[in-house]
């Protein structure tokens, strides 16, 4: 497992520098032919369904989809968790339902049925714990059959509306609701398919969306022509902006919190596990941290306690006032015995702000769901 997740690591690394080396073309070159080959399932599957020659299933409830063109990175998690905290603010009992890092199993699970939390990582899946741990009085549940889920969800907690995570290619479950996150910084992931890039479909399945949302959106200095080449495949979906903005810094437990502003000048060694480290290492940068090292990880890394020793003894030989990495990451590093650190470990919280585009997707909530439920 770690040799593949090394592999898809170096492989990201290649999509980024593919005209700088010969390795990275050649080894780009061999995995189009698997792009050709995974392109062509996904376009016969696109027709089935679009054919009705594949069933699709409704849920009584609406079905509120929050999905990615590419994989990873586009900041899915804090947006799924701004818009389920915006649902329960106009009175709605609301469900986020998840597959799961790896989900294979059709049970569904409830990681937290919105009055308390039912299970914890490693069994709850860390995207899903971060959310039940943030929305109290949201219900959170995973499962790989996201309909059966979503059952579950409406006739034993009564929820009324579900937000799908990461649902834009779920084709078998019916979306009231389309919402596409785009990196702004790499809307079209490479504008190759998987493998050899990182588009999960073509880009033409964006006429599917109701609304777009281009996060990152500081990224980018003119974003003018992002929003036309959209316009080519989505001509009518209204076009949002958002910024990831830091929240603060927390223990390993959650249970100390300092500002961003701590940062300020702070000697840090950082390290991550996500599909976007560099968006990581410029935030902390932007903060006014000072970043000795950057250590990595593959997306959804496990890590060891040989690896959190490695990284401590980085930190100690570089004089780091802190060890910094994402909130996502610290839930996995609970699992491990953290007494022994001697620079002080923090998760950068992060929350999603929306720029614009606001108005727009309150009038596409108010037409789904009417006025407040309050």
């Amino acid at each position: 497992m770690r040799a593949t997740e090394g592999l898809s690591a170096w492989t990201v690394r290649c999509m980024g520098a593919d005209r700088a080396t010969w390795a990275a073309r050649s080894w780009l070159a061999f995995l189009r032919l698997a792009s050709y080959v995974y392109g062509g399932l996904v376009s016969v599957r696109a027709v089935l369904f679009a054919r009705g020659l594949t069933g699709v299933r409704r849920l009584p409830v609406p079905v509120l989809s929050v999905g990615n063109l590419i994989a990873g990175g586009t900041g899915k998690t804090p947006f799924v968790e701004m818009l389920a905290h915006r649902l329960q603010k106009q009175g709605h009992r609301v469900a986020i339902v998840l597959r799961g890092y790896r989900g294979r199993s059709t049970t569904p699970m409830i990681i937290s049925d919105g009055r308390g939390l039912l299970c914890e990582p490693p069994v709850a899946a860390d995207e899903a714990y971060l959310l039940a741990r943030h929305l109290p009085g949201v219900a959170v549940l995973t499962g790989a059959d996201r309909y059966r889920v979503g059952q579950v969800a409406w006739e034993q907690l009564k929820c009324g509306v579900i937000v799908l995570d990461d649902g834009f290619q779920h084709l078998r479950l019916y979306r009231d609701l389309d919402i596409v996150l785009l990196d702004a910084a790499n809307p079209m992931g490479y504008g190759r398919l998987l493998p050899s890039g990182l588009l999960r479909e073509r880009p033409k399945g964006l006429a599917r969306a109701h609304l777009l949302v281009l996060t990152h959106a500081d990224s980018v200095s003119d974003l003018d022509p992002i929003k036309r080449s959209l316009r080519r495949y989505a001509p009518s979906a209204p076009i949002a902006l958002a910024v990831h903005k830091p929240l603060g810094l927390t223990g390993p437990c959650g249970e100390k919190r300092l500002p961003p502003s701590e940062l300020m000048g702070q000697r840090v060694v950082a390290f991550s596990g996500i599909a976007n480290p560099r968006g990581f290492e410029t935030t902390l940068v932007r903060l006014g941290a000072v970043v000795l090292a950057h250590r990595a990880f593959p997306d959804h890394y496990a890590y060891s306690a040989a690896d959190l020793e490695s990284l401590s003894v980085s930190a100690m030989k570089a004089h780091a006032s802190f060890m910094v990495t994402t909130e996502k990451d610290m839930v996995k590093l609970t699992r491990l015995n953290l007494e022994k650190m001697v620079t002080p470990l923090y998760g950068l919280a992060i929350a999603l702000e929306m720029l614009e585009g606001e108005e727009a997707l309150d009038r596409m909530l108010t037409g789904l769901l009417g006025a407040s439920a309050l």
